[in-house]
């Protein structure tokens, strides 16, 4: 089971990313709250990654209902205004109303928040990570490659804030020798 591998560490990550799905009302764990819960992850210590940059950018993702900039950029060059989208719904609808609304919370095993089929593909990307570095356990930093891998709105915020999967690769494969 990918679990055992998992340090105490990267288990704590997972347990604080259902925290901060749980805090935002968000009807399942998703990549980006993986995100969050390891942005004091010690691997990042050398990177300057304001938490409220990164909380903002994801809200406004959120908003946007998940569009990343690079989504929002591709339809902008098709003419499709996502700003001036947002702005008609939330005229009509309120602010806000792009964003995913808490569904009806689809609760497993004891109450638990689900994990987006992202999420779940981070974790096993995880895997995937430790092994090609030639680790035997799950650390908070190959949830992070994992994410920086899989491209997207985590990667994508990341990215603007200096963090790229190549750099982030390098410093990790330094502290394994």
């Amino acid at each position: 089971m990918i679990a055992e591998r998992f340090t105490r560490e990267a288990r704590q990550a997972v347990h604080d990313a259902v925290a901060e799905a749980e805090r935002l009302d968000a009807p399942e764990i998703g990549p980006e709250h993986l995100a969050l819960a390891l942005l004091d992850a010690p691997v990042l210590a050398g990177f300057d990654l304001p938490r409220d940059e990164v909380v903002e950018a994801f809200a406004a993702a959120r908003r946007k209902g998940g569009l990343s900039e690079a989504d929002a950029d591709a339809l902008r060059r098709l003419g499709i205004d996502v700003d001036q989208i947002v702005a008609s719904v939330e005229r009509a609808h309120g602010e806000g109303a792009l964003a995913a609304a808490p569904r009806r919370r689809r609760r497993f095993f004891g109450n638990h928040l689900p994990f987006t089929a992202a999420a779940k593909k981070t974790l096993e990307r995880s895997l995937v990570e430790a092994r090609d570095l030639g680790d035997n356990q799950l650390r908070q930093e190959h949830v992070l490659l994992a994410l920086l891998a899989q491209r997207g709105l985590v990667a994508e915020v990341l990215e603007a804030r200096g963090v790229s999967y190549t750099e982030l690769r390098r410093r990790v494969a330094s502290r394994s020798t």
